[in-house]
C-alpha cells in the first residue's frame, strides 16, 4: 500500500488511512461497459469521489512498468 500511496495517489489522498482510500476508490458503484476496443467505467453522476477515481486510474496508467 505504501508504494501505491506514494506513486499513484494525490497529495491529499496520501494522508488518508487505507480504510478511507478503500471507501473512496474501491467501494463505489460503477457500470462496466465493453465495446469492441475499450472497457469503460460509467460512474453515477452524483458520485462524490468521481474525480479522485479517474485521477488515480490515470496515474496507474502512466506508471512505467519495468520487467526484468
Amino acid at each position: 500500500f505504501n508504494w501505491f500511496r506514494r506513486l499513484v495517489l494525490s497529495a491529499e489522498m496520501q494522508k488518508q488511512r487505507i480504510d478511507t482510500v478503500r471507501l473512496k476508490l474501491l467501494k463505489i458503484a460503477a457500470k462496466v461497459v465493453r465495446s469492441a476496443r475499450y472497457i469503460t467505467f460509467k460512474l453515477c453522476s452524483s458520485c462524490p469521489y468521481k474525480e479522485e477515481f479517474y485521477d488515480t486510474l490515470s496515474a496507474i496508467g502512466k506508471l512505467d512498468v519495468q520487467l526484468e
